[in-house]
């Protein structure tokens, strides 16, 4: 059946009041939805199946669905399951459907993460095949230590990761350790045996591990299919990304009516390696011959011109179903595909790029708008040490999690100690902490007597305090003073959590724990560096036991979370045992917890970009991304198995970004590389033709249409050209042109400073020094200023202009006309604007004059203008001509033939020799002390670009600053010294700035005196 067909579309209005089947597209619920997502949120097919490519709104869709069916089907919300693959959008589907149909229905609702569900059904019917009550949830941690030691005791080759994974991955395909064994060869009977011990181990000690959740229940709705009997609907979330137990859970909840709502992505299965099975969308068409399909194809995240680039990447697999995204933004500029040489020029590329998109976008880009996503988490080290060096503060998503963190963990296992008292891992873990002088020996003769008498660790050590058992050697005094105190806390806590009758109960026994255990004191005992930080996460976890407790206290429906079923009796619990054993399988089953946002003055959470990997990354936006390392190797990875996963990894990637994208690949990588050398050879993915269409090979030029488009994609206001403005006084450059577009560095910017190691000196720069001459003149640059005011990142630039002497110089471009001269007097200092107009007399036909080079440089006579943003422009490299409005000043013929040479910020050593043929005269540092003499200086003043460059006793030419595309410009400094300098103003100087006229007058008295 067509859509068409399916889903007739009501063509005007008077149609709809006329038509009561189709009062409903009135609805509030269907208000701000397009056609597509219309078509879903109303489809009257029971088996439903949308595609919901990225920024399509498939949350808002799939909410919508919800709201729909619980106000037009008439079902009610607890006979409905939404399943969700993160706490997170579990949080954001409770908040946009409370908005929707009210708090009270909303709570009521079956909704969580698959796991979570599981959990409450095995809590309420998990007897009915044999689960004890109260089992508890063993974590990563957890299960990896069984594995441990069950491989020690099997005396196993088998590391322990490895092992577990492998069971994992069988658990995810529903196989027990007798299929396992049933399908297994000879040499992998051992991680059967393994398999086998760490079942018992879970079994002994009342545990389930995360893939049990789902086994279990599997297992308890296939024998007794009357505990979902009432489900009138089921939804999943993110379907793309289920694993075939799963989609046997999905199939269990529906057996009854069989409704299905699935929304999913193909092109964004990305999870392979945790068992993700993007075969169940085709094994669900097969398996319901009814189902039907809708597509959403409008994308309200990304500009077109990279949502055109991320279709290639994606089209290139054949397999796939076709389907198209369309754009509702505007075009946007191109995606970037940067070579840089290696990844510490990456890294250093993405500190300018990130400073320069903030500056010249005048406020309209903050630092939370960045991200960076990597393939790998391992390749974050160069990337956080450049941000670190250059004060730009980011995040880890994905790091070390809040409740992995070691004061938190501490309590968290007193408590499941207490909720749980056979979770001989958690006991094990808390046993001598605080210390109770409770040694390894004592714990080794321990748990050999658990394992002895076939008993749990808790049970066993309470028979030895109390004289029921003995271990083999009599423990030390101390050490049962030590047992006595621990047994003590946990029976006391266990009896508070008894009178406590609410879901107060979590954080009632963390603070009687930690007021027990004097816990702040341990804190900072054992941690005296951080003690005030562990103990602000220990007064966290506080604040999120309370937030549980305050949000099961609002629900409205205080009976059973799951409805009664006819014929089939639920297990009650202990109100205060079941909100502490809820609190903890929350905690087990968090992938991760939003604290308080860092503030800072005026209480405004602290801006971060944010780096994480592509897998973490899934699911959310920025305004600019940024992709590193999309090599062939990294991109795809050296170690996957599915390319095609690969491909759709970086169709993810791309897909994060709102306005901005950048690819970066650097030409070396020498650990991970393919060649000998380290070369890199850019990902498959990436085509050349796909590369020459959809891509610029260098960041964009952000003018004022440009930055115009970002706001409007971004739908925030755009900035003025004031704010725009200001931000280029603190750029050495308002173009991405520190490296050429081939990936090789453009020095002529720079004072000779590499960018892939700061500290090593460039060799042809220490060439350049030694042949520099006293004769020399350093043109220098107001690039010499520092970044965003948060590093002391300086990139100052020297250019040298070939000739040798004011002497030769003068003799080859005689003196003009006296009038002439005395139209344009110079001082002996000077300050240049961003853009000097040059005047009438400032160039002849046969070359510069004496008198008119500061006139060249910007001396009187500039001609002052409005400041103007930079307007778009191609690419350019440092010292290659500017193609802006802006007027710009040209190398005089004179001096065309000059080779440009990088120079030092500071005048070359003197020597002292006898005066030369030029007049020149070095001499040391006179013996006598005399004034101090005041500093050449370069500066960047905050309100302008103007710079000012001088010596004590002169003064400098003011001119008002204006933005140009190269935002610095040319500083012309002479540094010489003669004797009689030094004997009309004894001080200790190896050379002082001379005006412009004064070469003429020097030559006029043969090296005389000092001329003001």
């Amino acid at each position: 059946m067509s859509h068409d067909a399916a889903f007739p579309r009501v063509s005007t209005s008077q149609e709809l009041e006329q038509d009561p089947n189709t009062q409903h597209v009135m609805d509030p619920i269907l208000d701000g939805l397009n056609h597509a997502q219309r078509e879903a949120v109303t489809s009257s097919g029971s088996i439903l199946q949308v595609l919901a490519p990225p920024g399509s709104g498939k949350t808002k869709t799939l909410t919508a669905r919800v709201a729909y069916l619980l106000s037009h089907h008439g079902y009610q919300p607890q006979d409905v399951i939404c399943c969700t693959f993160t706490i997170k959008a579990s949080r954001e589907m409770r908040e946009r459907l409370a908005k929707l149909i009210g708090e009270k229905l909303e709570s009521r609702l079956i909704l969580g993460t698959f796991h979570s569900i599981c959990r409450r059904y095995l809590v309420k019917y998990g007897y009915l095949i044999g689960l004890r009550k109260g089992f508890g949830i063993a974590d990563s941690d957890d299960t990896r230590a069984i594995i441990r030691r069950t491989i020690k005791r099997l005396n196993s080759s088998i590391e322990p990761k490895a092992a577990q994974g492998r069971i994992s991955r069988h658990k995810a395909h529903g196989l027990t350790p007798e299929a396992v064994a049933a399908k297994a060869k000879a040499e992998e009977q051992e991680l059967v045996d393994i398999y086998r011990d760490y079942e018992s181990a879970l079994a002994a000690s009342n545990l389930l591990d995360y893939d049990d959740l789902l086994l279990r229940c599997g297992d308890l709705l296939r024998e007794h299919p009357q505990c979902v009997s009432n489900v009138q609907a089921v939804l999943v979330d993110e379907f793309q990304d289920t694993n075939i137990i799963q989609y046997e859970l999905m199939n269990l909840f529906a057996s009854k009516n069989r409704r299905i709502t699935i929304v999913g992505d193909p092109d964004q299965s990305i999870y392979g390696f945790r068992s993700a099975e993007i075969q169940n969308l085709k094994r669900m068409q097969r398996h319901y011959s009814n189902t039907t399909v809708v597509l959403l194809s409008d994308n309200y995240r990304s500009s077109a011109s990279i949502l055109n680039s991320a279709q290639e990447v994606i089209e290139q697999d054949t397999s796939r179903p076709a389907k198209a995204l369309q754009a509702t933004h505007t075009f946007g500029t191109l995606p970037v595909l940067r070579k840089l040489p290696n990844p510490g020029a990456e890294a250093k590329w993405m500190v300018l790029e990130i400073k320069r998109c903030q500056a010249m976008t005048g406020g309209l880009l903050r630092m939370s708008d960045f991200a960076v996503l990597l393939r790998s988490a391992s390749l974050s080290t160069q990337i956080e040490t450049a941000f670190g060096r250059a004060g730009i503060p980011y995040k880890m998503v994905g790091g070390r999690k809040f409740f992995d963190r070691t004061e938190v963990k501490i309590l968290l296992n007193y408590m499941r100690v207490v909720s749980h008292t056979g979770h001989s891992d958690a006991l094990l873990n808390i046993v001598n902490v605080p210390p109770r002088r409770i040694g390894d020996e004592t714990i080794k003769q321990l748990t050999g007597g658990a394992e002895k008498a076939n008993v749990p660790l808790w049970d066993f050590i309470k028979d030895v305090i109390q004289g029921r058992r003995s271990t083999e050697k009599k423990l030390q005094k101390a050490a049962e003073q030590g047992l006595c105190t621990l047994v003590k806390l946990i029976e006391a806590s266990r009896q508070k959590l008894q009178d406590c009758e609410d879901a107060s109960a979590p954080r009632v026994l963390i603070e009687f724990i930690t007021e027990r255990l004097s816990f702040q004191e341990y804190l900072i005992r054992a941690y005296p560096l951080d003690e005030d930080s562990r103990w602000a996460n220990v007064k966290e976890l506080m604040h999120q036991a309370t937030e549980v407790a305050a949000f099961e206290e609002e629900e409205v429906d205080k009976e059973m979370d799951l409805p009664e079923i006819e014929g089939v009796e639920q297990q009650q619990a202990h109100p205060g045992e079941e909100a502490l054993t809820r609190f903890l399988a929350n905690v087990a089953l968090a992938t991760e917890i939003t604290t308080k946002e860092e503030k800072q003055e005026g209480d405004q959470p602290q801006e971060k970009v944010t780096i994480s990997t592509i897998h973490a990354a899934k699911g959310l936006e920025w305004p600019v991304v940024f992709v590193p390392a999309v090599y062939n190797g990294s991109i795809p990875h050296s170690r996957a198995e599915v390319v095609e996963e690969e491909r759709r990894l970086l169709y993810v990637a791309m897909t994060r970004a709102q306005a901005l994208l950048y690819l970066s690949l650097p030409l070396r990588q020498p650990r991970l590389g393919e060649g000998e050398d380290g070369s890199t050879n850019l990902t498959p993915f990436l085509p050349p033709k796909l590369v020459t269409t959809r891509f610029r090979l260098t960041g964009p030029s952000l003018h004022e249409k440009v930055v115009y488009s970002i706001a409007d994609i971004l739908r925030r206001p755009r900035p003025s050209l004031d704010d725009m403005y200001r931000g280029l006084a603190l750029l050495p450059s308002t173009l991405d042109d520190r490296w050429t577009p081939e990936g090789e560095e453009d020095r002529s910017k720079f004072d000779g400073t590499s960018a892939n190691d700061v500290d090593e000196p460039n060799p042809k720069r220490r060439r350049s020094d030694m042949n520099q001459g006293p004769g020399s003149t350093t043109y220098m640059s107001s690039a010499a200023y520092t970044m965003n005011n948060s590093t002391q990142f300086t990139v100052p630039t020297t250019i040298s202009s070939g000739f040798t002497s004011a002497r030769d110089y003068i003799t080859a471009n005689p003196e003009p006309p006296a009038e002439s001269a005395s139209k344009s007097k110079p001082t002996a200092d000077f300050a240049v604007a961003n853009k000097p107009s040059v005047s009438s007399n400032a160039a002849r036909k046969d070359g510069l004059t004496q008198a008119s080079i500061s006139n060249f440089f910007g001396g009187p006579g500039i001609q002052k203008r409005e400041p103007v943003l930079p307007q778009p422009q191609p690419s350019r490299r440092y010292g290659q001509p500017s193609q802006s409005q802006y007027p710009t000043q040209s190398v005089p013929p004179a001096l065309s033939s000059h080779r440009v040479q990088q120079r030092p910020l500071q005048p070359s050593r003197p020597t002292l020799e006898p005066t030369n043929q030029n007049g020149y005269t070095w001499m040391a540092a006179p013996s006598r002390p005399g004034p101090k003499p005041a500093r050449e200086s370069v500066t960047q003043e905050q309100t302008g670009n103007s710079v000012s460059a001088g010596t004590a006793g002169t003064g400098a030419s003011e001119a008002k600053p204006e933005a140009s595309t190269r935002g610095f410009q040319a500083v012309s400094t002479f540094h010489t010294t003669t004797m009689s300098m030094v004997q009309q103003a004894p001080r200790r100087t190896l050379g002082i700035r001379r005006s412009m006229n004064g070469w003429q007058d020097r030559m006029k008295r043969d090296g005389g005196g000092h001329v003001s």
